[in-house]
């Protein structure tokens, strides 16, 4: 596995909205991190460049749900890593509106780039997508205020959401897959790829291993991540 991520990587840091996530219950044996799911979950769908990075920097976020990275923007119908077309890379977050607001999450994107910078090139482009008029109305108010923050104009593209493509197995918690005794353990918990990308407590591993999330976070809720105590002793290594 990890020498398939690593071919993966060498090419270059990459990575469908349609129907709603299937939502899943814990087991006994699953991480009790996953065990409920909120009432209600609301999607927000960004592009910062490589897919990984906003994966883990969000996934960690007290509130998020989900997470998954794939393909947005663009106009080939069935894009992959290898022929992704006028698509951007892209990662979208599910999240509980009663812990987290989508204003709350915006922000937080605004100051995880430089969105008055140089936009990049398509596949690695800053964008976010807006799929109701009310995203829309807020991802515009904040970009108003940043350009009055900063003084110029924002290039960060603000777009409609199109289909979003989820991407291949190999790119869903990309940080946690690259560490062989973790995944060992996640991969015994949820042999399926789909429940894997879908697990909360995989989505905040993800996270703790990109030096993302407090100690004090990482604290509280350990214990509650489905990893053995060799696994819990791997991952606070990673958080200081």
């Amino acid at each position: 596995m990890i020498v398939a991520l690593l071919l993966g990587a060498a090419v270059g840091c990459s990575s469908k909205e349609g129907a709603p996530v299937t939502l899943m219950k814990a087991t006994p044996t699953r991480p009790a991190l996953d065990a409920t799911v909120p009432d209600r979950i609301e999607t927000a769908t960004f592009a910062l460049g490589c897919f990984w990075c906003p994966d883990a920097k969000f996934g960690v976020i007290p509130g998020v749900v989900h997470t998954r990275v794939g393909y947005t923007g663009g106009t080939l119908p069935n894009p992959t890593y290898r022929i992704l077309g006028d698509h951007t890379e892209a990662v979208q977050v599910d999240f509980d509106p009663s812990k987290l607001t989508f204003e709350q999450l915006i922000d937080r994107v605004w100051k995880s780039h430089n969105p008055c910078g140089v936009r990049g090139k398509r596949q690695y482009m800053s964008a976010i997508f807006y799929a109701t008029e009310e995203q829309r109305k807020i991802v515009e108010a904040g970009r108003d205020r940043v350009e009055a923050e900063q003084g110029k104009p924002v290039k960060t593209a603000i777009l409609p959401l199109g289909t979003f493509h989820v991407a291949e197995d190999y790119h869903q918690k990309y940080e946690l897959r690259c560490q062989g005794e973790l995944i060992k353990e996640f991969t015994a918990l949820y042999p399926d790829a789909r429940d894997f990308m879908n697990s909360t407590a995989a989505a905040r591993i993800n996270g703790y291993l990109a030096g993302q999330g407090s100690p004090e976070q990482l604290n509280a809720e350990i214990d509650l991540l489905g990893l053995t105590e060799e696994g819990k002793q791997r991952l606070r290594i990673y958080v200081r």
